[in-house]
């Protein structure tokens, strides 16, 4: 593998820290097994396994609970598992109200409850639930009525709070829409982006990051390198997106669908999926066919003069699904052996499948007295 190259200055030194991966094989997962997602609360990781991608089937559980103590996590064990939440006992085939693929999860702020986008299936439509880990149940579902549920793939939470609760950002429903969703009032809303200076862009809401520093949230495609902002004070600052009982857009008062303006960056290194940002301004995304992670000083020009390489390894980055903040603010990879698109090609020839040593990497490690990444 050709080890990719920039004109970059390297102003940090950044190291890869591996850590103890997790042995599914209670849950009849083998070690192929994909991960989509991931939620941490406290002790524990949920995981999300779609039933619809790679080695999953419909028998097995589409999300698990297992332990997670930051730097180090430790395999299952008979105890480990004894103290499992009850998410397992919501996850039948073919019983819609249960969960059937799921696909992105994230936990309010603040909250011991689990927010979870599922796909649905032929049989089932998809859905947004929540899991709340004190009462260990399902509290509630939201139908995803006459939404398309094929390129469903991500949830993100907005941590502002205010009087109407904490609202999640939803896609991919459709090119140049996103779909807006209050946990407290358990409403959505089907918002249209159009992009500033960029009038034939089209927009998927594939990845999806909240900037940590202002408020931005950052969008871009898994099959396009096009890279956009959202100011979320339009979003965060209207009354009228709490006002309607149906899917909409915003604005309904005025009849009309109303435009949200993005704002176009530039365009990406490449094709890369996650997206995640930090406390000291800076953009991640993973380069797939490079292996490659790397960070963007935002605000900066969209040039590779304006990235750093913080990683770059195919032995233990064969593919990153998701870049994801630690509860210490750190950076982290979720590691998966295939790109989705490629399980059913390889899964014949198992012994050409890529092992990852491990299935979340520390890339990045925030120091709250020194108020710096490294």
């Amino acid at each position: 593998m050709n080890m990719i190259s920039f004109n970059v200055f390297f102003k940090f030194c950044y190291c890869i820290r591996l850590v103890t991966g997790w042995d599914l094989s209670n849950f009849n997962i083998g070690t192929n097994y994909y991960i989509s997602s991931i939620a941490i609360y406290r002790t524990k990781a949920f995981l999300a396994l779609p039933r619809s991608i790679c080695h999953n089937n419909v028998s097995n559980p589409t999300v698990v609970d297992v332990p997670w103590t930051g730097d180090y996590i430790y395999p299952s064990t008979s105890i480990t598992a004894n103290l499992r939440h009850q998410i397992l006992d919501y996850q039948q085939w073919g019983v819609c109200e249960d969960l059937q693929d799921a696909i992105s999860l994230a936990v309010e702020p603040k909250k011991p409850k689990i927010w979870i986008l599922d796909k649905g299936s032929d049989l089932c439509p998809p859905k947004i639930a929540s899991f709340t880990l004190s009462y260990n149940h399902i509290y509630s579902r939201h139908i995803l009525e006459n939404i398309p549920r094929a390129n469903l793939n991500i949830l993100v939470i907005d941590p502002e709070y205010d009087q109407y609760g904490y609202r999640a950002y939803i896609g991919n429903a459709g090119n140049n829409i996103l779909l807006v969703f209050s946990l407290e009032e358990l409403k959505l809303w089907e918002l249209t982006l159009s992009p500033i200076d960029y009038p034939f862009g089209t927009i998927s809401v594939d990845f999806m990051s909240i900037s940590k520093t202002e408020p931005v949230l950052y969008i871009a495609g898994k099959n396009t390198t096009e890279l956009f902002s959202l100011k979320l004070e339009q979003i965060r600052d209207s009354e009228d997106i709490l006002t309607s009982n149906q899917v909409s857009s915003i604005f309904l008062h005025l009849g009309d669908s109303v435009e949200y303006n993005v704002t176009f960056h530039g365009h990406k290194l490449g094709l890369a999926t996650g997206l995640e940002t930090d406390l000291k301004s800076g953009l991640s995304y993973f380069m797939v066919n490079d292996n490659v992670i790397l960070r963007w000083l935002i605000g900066s020009p969209l040039r590779a003069e304006f990235h750093d390489v913080l990683a770059q390894s195919y032995e233990k980055l064969p593919y990153v699904s998701d870049l994801f903040t630690g509860p210490q603010y750190g950076l982290w990879a979720l590691v998966n052996p295939l790109p989705p698109e490629q399980c059913i090609e390889l899964n014949a020839i198992n012994e050409n499948i890529p092992k990852p040593r491990s299935r979340v990497v520390r890339i990045l490690k925030y120091n709250k007295f020194l108020d710096s990444m490294s």
